[in-house]
């Protein structure tokens, strides 16, 4: 009896995890790990759910939320980090539904710090 309480324990936390895991992230789970929203992007012309531009970790971003990573497409930003591009885009930078431009180094490793 003991046994299966423990096995039927250990399947809940199984599910439970894999839950949260597949939860996608969004511009507030950014906010409450330091970014600072400034103005909203036309996030509808790429596909997101929402966007902003801001600062995080002391640099200028544009931060995208999708519905899910599947839609995510970092192919809408590629040229904009070019070496040679007039925006000043230093790095593009994907993580889970997430999709981040930069002109810096930083914000980055703080987006792929952030867990669903």
């Amino acid at each position: 009896m003991h046994k299966v309480i423990m096995t039927t324990a250990g399947v809940g936390l199984l599910f439970a995890s894999l839950a949260i895991a597949s939860q996608p992230l969004s511009i507030s789970d950014a906010e409450s790990e330091g970014f600072e929203k400034n103005s909203q992007q036309l996030f509808q012309m790429i596909g997101a759910q929402d966007g902003w531009s801001g600062t995080w970790s002391g640099e200028t971003v544009e931060l995208y939320q999708y519905a899910s990573e599947a839609e995510v497409n970092p192919k809408v930003f590629e040229s904009s980090v070019q070496d040679g591009n007039i925006s000043g885009w230093a790095e593009l930078c994907q993580h889970h539904n997430m999709l981040m431009l930069s002109k810096g180094d930083n914000a980055c490793s703080k987006l792929k710090g952030l867990e669903p």
